[in-house]
């Protein structure tokens, strides 16, 4: 099975106990995320991917003085840019190098609630006088052809409000993206993906958690197949939003336990239960939905979205 290019762990000094303990059956390694070395090889001078063509993009994480990004701010911002290869003929994309990382601070409008410095770590003094550096953010951006979040559906909004740039890249999610539920993982948060592979990191600072989901996505499922990839190949498929309105109140739990999440009505479409799925599993969800919760009279919003304008606003 291929391995990731990349490692973004340091076993130095340890690989003696390292060793021992993986044979244990009542232990578990926990390897710290470290931002790795940034030396990389030029993959297409093997012989396998000499035809493949390289890319750059970004993973993005942002801090925010709140969750709505109408009224709240961005106090924090990490773009780690990474290059990865793509097949000619295949659904085949490897990472294979990583950049340094552009990390920024921005003082807000208004204090940090106490919550948001529990949360972060970060407080007031280390943002005043802070701001963004615009020169640098649209310089990566404008290397780049798709930006990944781990939920895209919070940070693309927030990023709107920085640079019109971000509206104009294709964006991919590395929470929505890759179907983790199904290959048998319990949560699609990042600390607890983290642990199922073996990590863990400093969550809630916008550089730690770029570093663990690039990490995460430069795994290998027991197939043989990335979940980088299997997040690219979801990524470019056309995507299906939709809204179950006014649906029964004892409909709630049902619409949960199948992942529709419930929409204020904030974004100036009717409150409902939402869901995003595939361009080609739309027809099967909206089966379900006529079937199981509107008993033949169906009442949803429909709307088809591409990875330039998915995760558009939240």
């Amino acid at each position: 099975m291929q391995q990731p290019f990349l490692t973004f762990y340091d076993d130095a000094g340890f690989e003696a106990q390292i060793s021992a303990l993986e044979k244990s059956e009542n232990h578990k390694i926990l390897r710290r995320i470290i931002f790795p070395k940034t030396s990389q090889v030029d993959i297409r001078k093997l012989a396998e991917y000499a035809d493949y063509s390289l890319h750059r993009g970004i993973y993005l994480d942002t801090e925010t003085t709140g969750l709505f990004h109408a009224e709240d701010e961005v106090i924090q911002l990490c773009m780690l840019p990474f290059i990865y290869a793509k097949s000619p003929t295949t659904p085949d994309a490897i990472i294979f190098g990583v950049y340094k990382p552009y990390i920024g601070f921005q003082e807000p409008s208004k204090p940090l609630s106490q919550l948001v410095i529990d949360l972060t770590g970060i407080t007031m003094d280390m943002l005043v006088g802070q701001s963004l550096n615009m020169e640098i953010i649209e310089s990566y951006l404008d290397k780049s052809e798709i930006v990944i979040a781990h939920n895209a559906a919070f940070d693309r909004p927030f990023t709107h409000a920085i640079s019109d740039k971000f509206a104009t890249k294709n964006w991919a999610c590395s929470l929505a993206d890759i179907k983790w539920n199904e290959q048998g993982f319990e949560s699609r948060k990042l600390g607890h993906l983290a642990a199922d592979f073996g990590f863990y990191f400093d969550a809630h600072q916008a550089d730690k958690d770029c570093y663990a989901g690039l990490a995460i996505l430069l795994q290998i499922n027991p197939d043989g197949v990335s979940y980088f990839q299997q997040m690219m190949t979801n990524s470019q498929k056309d995507s299906v939003t939709l809204r179950a309105q006014h649906a029964a109140f004892d409909k709630k739990d049902t619409l949960k336990d199948r992942g529709y999440k419930w929409k204020d009505g904030s974004d100036g479409i009717m409150k409902g239960w939402e869901i995003v799925v595939l361009e080609d599993e739309a027809d099967e969800e909206k089966a379900w939905l006529t079937e199981t919760i509107y008993h033949g009279d169906a009442n949803y919003y429909e709307k088809t979205e591409t990875a330039l304008t998915r995760y558009s606003s939240n």
